[in-house]
């Protein structure tokens, strides 16, 4: 393959980008500003693509599109900056990447698919120009670039993504449930399971993904620390908690969360007259409001999605977040119609967590669980590696920690006289449940255990069972019994 004319270009998220002229040496990077505002200024035989760049880790999808189409000598930068995705993307050029493969000066990483000479070739190759807050002199700058016509500065080069499904488990399992302490903690098991069982599958981006359909994430603990093991920085994580919590416009951008939970736009007012007649409302406030006045509502929901979006291209990963109370402590779940659980879940989940809290702080409730849904929890084919990496490093092969299942535990003992195995059901304080269970066979009496809905956690599960076949070992072979405490 030797002219990038010849391929399907660009090669990644092509369906999200804004193609001009192939032979054109000027690319165009919007951030977080709609491209739209950007490419309708710019003759489009002047660029060669136009897109945005929302993550860190997008900057790999840019380098293997840049790959492909070697003509690419100049990056034009503008618009808002919200995750400081520019300032990553001129390190890269001008800094270079570490040993680890992380950008210098970043949180992100490079692809380990990518040789590091191709990596380099790109970063001596390019140029960066910085026009943030400039974006009314991009069709000028654009034009003068595109005059600077210059030969490819390697073959083109296609990098795909992983190619060994070798070792990919199948599962026809839906509603997946990991729980964890933190975020962190959470966010290692949720990897894991996304990497083992995710289907592969194709996307609306020229990407593949790992895709688990409704995977369930329970958070559990106030522990909110980002762990060594986390793919971004406080630096990003307080970037993030300003678009989350912002309830003004930004500039540019179709959306922010914050604006849809702050200053929700209403439907029944058209758009040219929002502004002048403020019709919006601030649904944390009235959630608030609104559970002080009845802590038991089942009303205390709040919506990200408008009736406009139906149509948009860029509709809102997440659609809603409701409230309830219970056992005296907030709850807070929080839907995604789709979640990408490397690149955004944690920051998403960082955000959620911290206005739960504040939430909670004014109804002078403790917070409780939080509980993320994801109808499309998904790792890109881009991040499988980077991903992998993460879990092998600090998750695989370790033990799982002990934790008290919060439906009650078990008490197994044996009735010789009966010759029976006896299973009691506790609550966590030491009283019976009223649950019951006698037997003679280990196998079918532990059936009939699973069978009532006690266990929520594997673990116990299996140490149930374990203690049952004990118990009626010993009632056969007439050995005292004594259940295993640790």
């Amino acid at each position: 393959m030797s002219d990038s004319q010849n391929m399907d270009w660009p090669v990644f998220f092509k369906d999200t980008l804004k193609l001009g002229n192939p032979q054109s040496p000027v690319g165009i990077c919007t951030l977080w500003t709609r491209k739209e505002d950007v490419y309708s200024t710019v003759p489009a035989d002047s660029y060669a693509v136009c897109g945005n760049l929302y993550t860190v880790q997008g900057i790999n999808a840019m380098v293997k599109n840049i790959l492909a189409n070697p003509r690419i000598r100049s990056v034009i930068i503008c618009g808002n900056d919200l995750m400081k995705t520019g300032d990553a993307l001129i390190n890269f050029v001008e800094k270079g990447v570490c040993d680890d493969r992380r950008i210098a000066g970043s949180s992100g990483f490079i692809d380990s698919n990518i040789d590091s000479a191709l990596v380099e070739l790109v970063r001596k190759n390019i140029e960066v120009i910085d026009m943030r807050g400039r974006e009314a002199d991009v069709p000028k700058k654009t034009k003068e670039l595109s005059a600077n016509k210059s030969k490819p500065f390697v073959k083109p080069t296609i990098v795909s993504g992983e190619t060994d499904d070798a070792a990919q488990l199948t599962s026809d399992e839906v509603a997946f449930r990991v729980s964890g302490k933190s975020v962190a903690d959470a966010w290692l098991k949720v990897l894991d399971t996304v990497l083992k069982f995710g289907e592969v599958k194709k996307t609306d981006y020229g990407i593949r993904q790992k895709e688990i359909i409704d995977m369930v994430t329970v958070i559990d603990g106030d522990d909110e620390g980002i762990a060594p093991w986390m793919n971004f920085t406080a630096a990003d994580l307080e970037n993030y908690y300003k678009t989350f919590f912002g309830s003004g416009a930004e500039r540019g951008i179709e959306y922010t969360y914050g604006e849809r939970l702050f200053s929700y736009a209403l439907d029944n007012v058209p758009d040219k007259f929002l502004g002048e007649m403020r019709a919006t409302t601030d649904q944390v406030k009235t959630i608030v409001e609104k559970l002080k006045k009845d802590p038991h509502t089942r009303r205390a929901v709040a919506f990200v999605l408008r009736d406009k979006d139906a149509g948009s291209k860029n509709p809102p990963c997440l659609t809603q977040i409701t409230w309830n109370v219970k056992g005296g402590r907030l709850l807070q779940t929080a839907v995604f119609r789709s979640n990408d659980m490397f690149g955004a879940w944690p920051l998403n989940a960082f955000a959620l967590r911290r206005l739960q809290k504040s939430i909670a702080s004014e109804l002078g409730v403790p917070a409780g669980q939080m509980i993320t849904i994801a109808n499309s929890a998904h790792v890109y084919e881009n991040s499988w590696d980077a991903a992998a990496d993460i879990v092998r490093k600090n998750y695989a092969g370790m033990p799982v920690q002990f934790e008290p299942d919060k439906n009650g535990y078990f008490v197994v003992s044996v009735d010789a006289d009966a010759g029976e195995v006896v299973v009691e059901h506790r609550l966590n304080d030491g009283r019976p449940s009223g649950y019951v269970f006698r037997g003679k066979e280990s196998q079918e009496l532990y059936r009939r255990v699973m069978n009532e809905n006690l266990i929520t956690k594997f673990d116990h599960a299996a140490y149930v069972g374990q203690e049952i076949a004990k118990a009626e070992a010993a009632l056969h072979e007439n050995k005292k019994y004594v259940q295993d405490r640790a």
